[in-house]
């Protein structure tokens, strides 16, 4: 079970999945807390994780969950920003419905069955559908430079796909 953020930054909430693995009970889970990741190392963990955990009390649109779900690692966050949103209904993810460990716990165990039986999701395919992915947002910051730009440097802008 993967944790990425400052565990002693109480807004991260750790203790939330800490009392839930304690709850489960599971000898075999480890709880892997990692702080302070550069970002090649972050997909690392994603894609070696069997579950992500976003346990916050509040937060924006977790960037971290997108990119959970770009790596098709089983998610279980509270419902914060617009994680659950994104999380959509995906197989194998899961928003708690509360901050309490017994419903964290809960989602936990779905997610780890899910994990052990299924492997990974389809949290691609559900990023690629919101136009969360890199491909869609660049084409929206082209867009945008086309809109502001003056008629003549419009056409010089090309899709990226175009770009190589």
């Amino acid at each position: 079970v993967l944790f990425l953020g400052d565990p002693s930054n109480t807004n991260k909430n750790v203790s939330l999945v800490e009392n839930a693995l304690d709850i489960l009970n599971l000898p075999d889970t480890e709880l892997l807390v990692r702080y302070k990741v550069s970002h090649d190392l972050v997909v690392k963990y994603l894609n070696s994780a069997d579950v992500f955990v976003l346990c916050s009390f509040s937060e924006g649109s977790p960037n971290v969950v997108k990119e959970a779900m770009a790596c098709n690692c089983p998610v279980v966050a509270t419902n914060v920003g617009d994680a659950a949103h994104v999380i959509g209904k995906v197989p194998g993810c899961y928003v708690s419905p509360s901050f309490k460990p017994e419903d964290f716990a809960a989602k936990l165990k779905l997610a780890l069955k899910f994990a052990g039986t299924t492997g990974r999701t389809e949290g691609r395919k559900q990023i690629e559908t919101l136009g969360l992915d890199a491909g869609s947002i660049a084409q929206r910051i082209i867009s945008i430079y086309k809109s502001t730009l003056n008629p003549e440097l419009k056409n010089s802008l090309q899709p990226i796909e175009k770009l190589n």
